[in-house]
């Protein structure tokens, strides 16, 4: 498991393990997607790489899906629902 091996290092190290990890790649949906500088090379097509990787990474391990106040609890509106 990819966080208990990296439980006390550096969130670099979590990340490059997660980017190699063949488990991500399906969850994550970058198995098999080609940057666009390798399509032209290889096959001549114009072509764009799954950006959904990025993204993920960003939402799940970086800024997450709710706002957070300086403690770590969830921001709330005025309705009490999570920004």
């Amino acid at each position: 498991d990819i966080f208990v091996r990296n439980a006390f290092g550096n969130y670099g190290d979590i990340l490059r393990e997660i980017s190699y990890s063949p488990l991500m790649a399906e969850n994550l949906s970058f198995l098999q997607s080609k940057s666009a500088a390798y399509m032209w090379e290889t096959q001549g097509k114009i072509s764009f790489a799954d950006e959904n990787f990025a993204r993920e990474i960003m939402q799940l391990f970086s800024t997450g899906l709710y706002l957070l106040n300086l403690d770590g609890t969830q921001k709330l509106d005025n309705d009490g629902q999570p920004i």
